[in-house]
């Protein structure tokens, strides 16, 4: 997978599923009945000391390649951006 250069890079989806894989995300999709548009969520718990609280990471997106990628991008700005993507 490519480095993301910053917060409006996109991964392709097999990009995006795979990174998901590799952090142990996951993939939800809201119940149609929710409203006019439905949206995805991918959610990622980052790994953090025994000593620090975790980080939980939900993004949002119209298709679950915009979540993933949208999800890439925050552990990408916590982790900073010499930080490893996975």
């Amino acid at each position: 997978m490519g480095e993301l250069d910053g917060p409006a890079q996109s991964m392709t989806v097999e990009e995006a599923v795979e990174w998901l894989r590799r952090v142990d995300g996951e993939l939800y999709r809201t119940p149609p009945w929710r409203g006019a548009g439905r949206a995805w969520v991918a959610v990622v718990r980052m790994p953090a000391p025994e000593d620090e609280r975790t980080v939980l990471i939900v993004a949002l997106g119209k298709t679950a390649q915009e979540a993933a990628s949208a999800a890439a991008n925050e552990w990408r700005s916590v982790h900073g951006q010499d930080g490893p993507l996975h």
